[in-house]
């Protein structure tokens, strides 16, 4: 069976496709030899099951990943974003199928007072199969990732088998990047309302002071969340040329209480990655370093004059460097030195593969074995 029985009129290998399709966000660029756009389940179903040994499978949701996991290599871009539908509602979950962007659920949801708490700063464009691919993140950390939230998968492994994952089985696809099957739809958890917070603000003249309040403040068991400003994101934010901890918290004692303030607050977070980039810092890393080493490494930002923030409790800075900066390169090293990971938020796409540890590389291929063992999908994706 040939892909143009199946996908009829949504199947192209016009030049100005493949040449679109053969990119994403990243600045990677790949070859695509052919796009679908499955719009039913059946169709990615008998695409898998009838795949020639030949033919490889790119999986792409926005196509707004920054480090290559939606890059081609001589492979058909399978484009989800036509599967897009909200197939269930009920009091605390909905069914939707991988292609829906999330900003668009967000609106549904906001008619039902319902609330789905991962939001990603991209969340106008990402779906929620990409999110679910790269166990994403939200602005509000203390949700967890995407894991958290998911509660049942549907997806097609690598032999064209449709299968519902639950429980433990779902770590085998969240965070895996398409390696393991496409994402059909999935069930997800909801709140009735966000968690309540307040907020304070605490400025600091050195790093030392600021981490040892720090520390203090990450014992709490009421502390959401800390986020650490340096003076260079403080000085683009309007709050001074000084160090900054916003801390939240999950009962009353953060001094600001008022929600049209904390909204204000939040809308800081949001900003901040727009500046950056507006001040041609448009290379952010993720490392993951343990609380032990924090200052070490913030002492190299600030010394570098690396503009830096992150969130404390994860252990996770977003450090900012201009295009071709030698910097990036000298960071990635005092990360393994500090015995941290050099990808702590965003996954690991094409660019980042050096950085799987020897472990994690292991259980990948045992993952890819079992559901992939022609090895169609994703390929070159998170491992070779």
């Amino acid at each position: 069976m040939k892909l143009q029985d199946i996908f009829t009129k949504a199947y192209s290998e016009i030049s100005v496709d493949k040449i679109v399709y053969g990119r994403d966000a990243s600045e990677l660029e790949g070859s695509c030899q052919a796009v679908v756009w499955p719009t039913h389940k059946e169709q990615v179903q008998h695409m898998l099951k009838f795949a020639s040994k030949d033919m490889h499978f790119t999986i792409r949701g926005a196509g707004s990943n920054t480090l290559g996991a939606a890059v081609p290599s001589q492979s058909i871009v399978v484009d989800m974003s036509r599967m897009n539908k909200i197939l269930e509602w009920g009091s605390d979950f909905v069914v939707v199928e991988s292609g829906l962007v999330l900003g668009e659920l967000l609106t549904s949801l906001e008619k039902k007072r319902l609330v789905f708490p991962i939001k990603p700063l991209e969340l106008p464009l990402c779906t929620i199969g990409g999110m679910i691919a790269m166990n994403t993140y939200g602005l509000d950390t203390y949700y967890g990732r995407m894991e958290n939230w998911v509660e049942e998968l549907e997806v097609i492994d690598g032999e064209g088998n449709r299968v519902k994952v639950s429980g433990a089985q779902l770590k085998d696809f969240l965070g895996a990047e398409g390696i393991t099957g496409i994402i059909l739809s999935a069930k997800l958890k909801l709140l009735t309302e966000p968690r309540q917070k307040t907020v304070s603000i605490f400025k600091f003249n050195t790093i030392t002071s600021l981490m040892d309040k720090a520390i203090i403040l990450d014992k709490s068991p009421n502390v959401l969340a800390i986020e650490y400003l340096d003076d260079f994101c403080s000085h683009y934010l309007s709050l001074g040329q000084s160090l900054h901890l916003l801390v939240e918290y999950g009962n009353d004692a953060g001094v600001i209480k008022d929600p049209e303030e904390i909204a204000k607050i939040d809308e800081l977070k949001e900003k901040l990655q727009h500046v950056l980039i507006n001040k041609k810092y448009t290379q952010k890393e993720d490392p993951k370093i343990s609380i032990q080493q924090h200052a070490k490494f913030l002492h190299w930002c600030q010394k570098n004059g690396v503009p830096c923030f992150g969130h404390m409790k994860l252990g996770i800075f977003h450090p900012n460097f201009r295009e071709g900066s030698p910097l990036q390169r000298e960071m990635h090293m005092l990360v393994m030195g500090l015995q941290g990971e050099i990808a702590g938020q965003y996954g690991i796409g094409r660019k980042r593969k050096r950085s799987v540890s020897l472990d994690r590389k292991v259980r990948l291929q045992t993952l890819k074995t079992k559901y992939d063992p022609k090895k169609i999908l994703n390929r070159g994706i998170l491992i070779d």
